[in-house]
């Protein structure tokens, strides 16, 4: 679907985000029954190689119909959304998360690395929407890091709190334009990469829910550091 008028008011936007995430979701869905075939064999045998391989983008897919959903909640902003509050092991759901940017690094010549503390640290919260949270955070570091930088995301606990930090060597962010960073629709003019601008602000949404906080620091032509902050499960 093409768009050849500006869009000049914020209902507008609005409405076009929405109208081209339901034509997403669609395809999405359809993409989700492909993978099943594939996976059951229903095209021929696969390897275990092949399978693992399906399965992980068929999960994938899975989590991007989820974090759409919810981004379209959030844009609409309609609705009470009812966030569950069950154990949810930070350690486990962190390394999902870089391990499904892994490839997509790698095609742009990027490492990203993982570090953790030594024993397992959990959070109360909706482990679904957390991983909406941390999916942008990271997917945002990838799309604005050039080739042959790193990217280093670490899970660590300050007393009584879980600490996720993830830092990148990108584009930055202008001083004058850091203020604006958890407005919807906002996106920074010193990068050409296309975007809805709602990454951060639903992003920022799932944490405050979580009683947590979200702190930007970015120098421009250096990169960028998010912190996240989330109570540790006592």
């Amino acid at each position: 679907m093409e768009n050849t008028q500006p869009l000049t008011t914020e209902q507008e936007k609005i409405d076009f985000f929405l109208l081209s995430a339901h034509e997403l979701r669609t395809s999405l869905s359809a993409m989700k029954w492909f993978f099943k075939m594939l996976c059951d064999g229903d095209y021929g045998a696969l390897n275990e190689e092949q399978r693992a391989a399906m399965v992980q983008a068929m999960h994938a897919n899975e989590r991007m119909v989820v974090l759409l959903n919810s981004t379209m909640n959030a844009v609409k902003n309609n609705t009470v959304v009812t966030y569950l509050k069950l154990p949810v092991r930070m350690t486990l759901l962190v390394a999902e998360i870089t391990k499904d940017f892994t490839n997509e690094a790698t095609e742009k010549h990027i490492a990203i690395s993982y570090h953790q503390p030594g024993s397992a640290v959990t959070v109360l919260g909706d482990e679904s929407r957390l991983r909406i949270a941390f999916h942008n955070i990271i997917e945002n570091a990838i799309k604005y890091s050039p080739s042959q930088t790193e990217i280093i995301v670490t899970l660590s606990t300050e007393n009584d709190t879980a600490v996720l930090t993830v830092q990148d060597h990108g584009a930055g962010i202008p001083d004058d334009k850091k203020e604006h960073l958890f407005e919807k629709f906002f996106r920074a003019e010193n990068t050409s990469h296309s975007g809805t601008g709602l990454g951060l602000y639903s992003s920022k949404h799932v944490i405050d829910q979580h009683n947590g906080t979200i702190t930007i620091e970015s120098q421009e032509h250096v990169g960028t550091t998010v912190t996240v902050k989330l109570p540790l499960m006592q």
